[in-house]
């Protein structure tokens, strides 16, 4: 098998079921090619909705439809998309992950192929983002650091300015270049890359995880590459409606941003990235009441995070570490 495209659907089953028959068309174009859809549990009818959606499309031998055991993630659901795809008699030579809001762009994906054909050293690769009117989103990064999160929150520009080189994200560009981690919106892994890192880590349940993936590839030795002018069309947010500011910040969140830091840099620099985090919060809230302005956050978000901070400083396990040790077990 050429790719092993794979599409995570959670109560969206007729958004899903309409972007996987954008991504078929490409798929079929390309050649040698499998769509996964995979329901994370969804528990509302859209297993069953997918079910009848791909015989009522015509969707055939060219995509399958899967109900994942239990809601474990983002990450999960991919861990069991690439599973099912690795134990077929002729295995993948890439794994394409898109999201279920996500449209593909005739001749987008092929040009990441070719691009990854001709770069055996490169392991991952996303491409260009834009949202329903055109409008660029972000779609290629740094890694977070302490310096990224008090840049990013303070929304100063004179801080900004100083700290041009920590800013998380690149913006866009018109050429290939590589990257430091690409949103798993749009995410192309080669298999081999697959095989010597390891699945996503599923202990975070949602955000992040395609940092902590990227982190990983790149300290195996593989590059990160966003390829340019190859965009897809992304709505955002769907499943998790983390684009209402009026509602709290969920606890995954929290816990995902934790657990990448701590992660990667150790408990004493988790601390420092917290308190960047509300410094820059801080600075925010004070530029906007010596304007006469009302700063928007979500609701009670200092309050929480503080909490939060401190109570995972003392603890002594990672926020996430139950489900990655369940995952590990599973792959024995």
């Amino acid at each position: 098998m050429r790719l092993l495209a794979i599409m995570i659907n959670y109560r969206t089953a007729e958004l899903t079921a309409k972007a996987a028959d954008c991504l078929l068309a490409e798929l079929d174009a390309i050649g040698g090619c499998h769509l996964l859809v995979i329901d994370n549990d969804s528990q509302d009818g859209s297993f069953e909705i997918l079910k009848r959606e791909a015989e009522q499309r015509g969707w055939g031998d060219r995509a399958t439809v899967v109900g994942a055991p239990r809601n474990g993630g983002y990450g999960y659901g991919i861990n069991v998309g690439v599973h099912w795809g690795l134990q077929q008699p002729n295995p993948p030579a890439y794994i394409y992950v898109l999201n279920s809001d996500a449209f593909a762009v005739a001749s987008s994906l092929r040009k990441m192929l070719s691009y990854m054909d001709a770069h055996p050293d490169v392991g991952v690769a996303g491409n260009d983002i834009r949202g329903m009117k055109g409008e660029v989103q972000a779609a290629a990064f740094r890694f977070p650091t302490a310096l990224s999160e008090l840049e990013a929150y303070a929304q100063i520009k004179v801080i900004s300015k100083m700290l041009a080189g920590r800013v998380v994200s690149l913006g866009s560009a018109d050429v290939d270049r590589q990257v430091d981690w690409v949103p798993g919106t749009s995410m192309l892994i080669r298999s081999e890359a697959w095989k010597q890192v390891g699945p996503f880590d599923e202990g975070f349940f949602l955000y992040f995880e395609e940092v902590d993936y990227c982190h990983r590839v790149r300290n195996a030795g593989w590059k990160i590459v966003s390829v340019a002018n190859a965009p897809v069309t992304h709505i955002g947010s769907v499943s998790t409606g983390m684009d209402d500011e009026t509602r709290t910040m969920p606890q995954y969140w929290f816990d995902s941003r934790y657990r990448y830091f701590r992660k990667h840099h150790g408990k004493r620099y988790a601390a420092l990235s917290d308190l960047a985090f509300v410094a820059g919060h801080l600075i925010y809230v004070g530029k906007k009441r010596a304007r006469g302005q009302r700063a928007k956050l979500r609701p009670s978000l200092l309050k929480h995070f503080v909490r939060f901070s401190l109570v995972s400083f003392l603890n002594s396990d990672l926020p996430g570490d139950e489900a990655s040790a369940r995952a590990q077990q599973a792959s024995v």
